[in-house]
């Protein structure tokens, strides 16, 4: 009789115990449960870092193709724009102008009133343009004070109309403690066979020309030729 009721009782104690296999199974969901969710925060910090890396990319494309002063495109951008549409230009047959501007007299500006008031009426210079020029445009700082206007699908005679527009827009702003400012302007239009340097070459001597011809006007290349 004793002996059956330790055999009973060993086997009620054995069917409470929890299965050995239950309790593996449970505990391999566990570690299934943490290790999914240490994948979801590795991808989320790997997400968080991949944007991090996208701004910084992002911020230094922007610096190496901006001038620090105006924050417009540098002459390196230039290059890298101009050599591409002359490149769609000549594909398509469609014009393409080119504005250089070189603001009149700065030495005095930066003689009479310092280099910080002259860096001031840079940047102020360079919005004036940038406001009263297309989309299409690019605006770009070629050197102190001289900048150029890249205007595709212009020809000779709309790029001078908008020359013009930009001129008296400086001769009428207000650049502060610089006072007033004006503008020469060099204006051509690529021909056939133009390399890049071709094209600045022909804008750049008729900004001399404006220049040689009193400053705050508009020279084109037919007058230069």
């Amino acid at each position: 009789m004793h002996a059956m009721l330790s055999l009973v009782s060993g086997e009620r104690t054995r069917s409470g115990d929890a299965p050995p296999a239950a309790g593996a199974a449970v505990t391999l969901a566990q570690r299934l449960e943490e290790a999914t969710r240490q994948l979801a925060l590795t991808r989320s910090m790997l997400a968080d870092k991949q944007r991090e890396c996208d701004e910084l990319a992002r911020a230094l494309a922007h610096d190496a193709h901006s001038d620090a002063l105006t924050g417009i495109f540098n002459r390196r951008k230039f290059n890298d724009l101009c050599a591409a549409e002359i490149a769609r230009s000549a594909r398509y047959g469609t014009p393409l102008a080119l504005i250089m501007v070189d603001i009149d007299h700065f030495k005095r500006v930066n003689d009479e009133h310092g280099h910080l008031v002259g860096d001031r009426a840079l940047v102020d210079f360079a919005q004036v343009l940038s406001e009263r020029m297309r989309a299409t445009d690019a605006l770009c700082r070629w050197g102190g004070e001289e900048f150029m206007i890249l205007a595709p699908h212009l020809d000779l005679a709309s790029a001078v109309q908008m020359a013009d527009k930009l001129r008296a827009a400086v001769a009428d702003a207000d650049f502060g403690i610089a006072g007033r400012i004006t503008c020469s302007l060099g204006v051509a239009t690529l021909r056939d066979g133009d390399r890049a340097v071709d094209l600045i070459l022909r804008a750049d001597t008729c900004l001399y020309r404006a220049k040689r011809t009193g400053r705050n006007c508009v020279a084109t290349q037919a007058e230069a030729a």
